[in-house]
């Protein structure tokens, strides 16, 4: 007498459930990611004033990005310029010098700078032009009489660099930056 066999059972329905809900899963981050804009960080205005320290500097009409990606205790990206600050306790004049010259090494990975460091009252700058880096630095006042503040300008630009320098130079105290072809030759 013949047999009857009975079909295997039919599984698609639970499979088409379990690889839709994992390509929803999976899918749905990605298109909310296509249609929802990114935010782009506020510019705020630039205070130099690392953590740890009562003393700041604000510097008039210098409006920049925050950067948390950097090394330093501060940064900004300000267009094609980085800016970065930190703060160093108890450092001679020779020493001031060449924590500027490290700087240009530490900073922007570049070599020990050569170049010729300008002093002017209670700062100094130094431009090192292989690396494209401005370094900056000025002696505390008050109760961070003993801090330096050091900031650190790199950009493929020196027009640029040079700008974003001269406002925080302005805002040291003094009058002009010492010009690109004067740190750069030496002048």
């Amino acid at each position: 007498m013949p047999t009857y066999r009975f079909p295997p059972a039919q599984l698609r329905g639970h499979f088409f459930l379990a690889a839709g809900g994992v390509l929803l899963a999976l899918g749905l981050p990605a298109i909310l990611a296509a249609i929802i804009p990114t935010p782009e960080p506020e510019a705020e205005q630039v205070v130099l004033n690392p953590p740890g320290f009562d003393w700041e500097i604000p510097v008039p009409d210098l409006y920049c990005t925050p950067n948390a990606d950097a090394m330093a205790m501060q940064a900004w990206d300000c267009g094609q310029v980085l800016v970065q600050l930190t703060a160093l306790e108890d450092l001679s004049d020779a020493e001031e010098d060449t924590a500027a010259r490290r700087a240009v090494r530490g900073y922007s990975m570049g070599d020990t700078s050569e170049a010729e460091i300008f002093h002017e009252g209670n700062a100094l700058a130094l431009y090192d032009d292989p690396s494209g880096t401005l370094v900056l630095s000025r002696d505390g006042e008050g109760e961070d009489a003993k801090v330096d503040y050091m900031v650190i300008l790199s950009s493929s630009s020196p027009a640029q660099t040079f700008a974003t320098g001269e406002r925080i130079w302005h805002a040291f105290g003094h009058a002009n930056l010492p010009g690109y072809e004067q740190m750069v030759m030496g002048s």
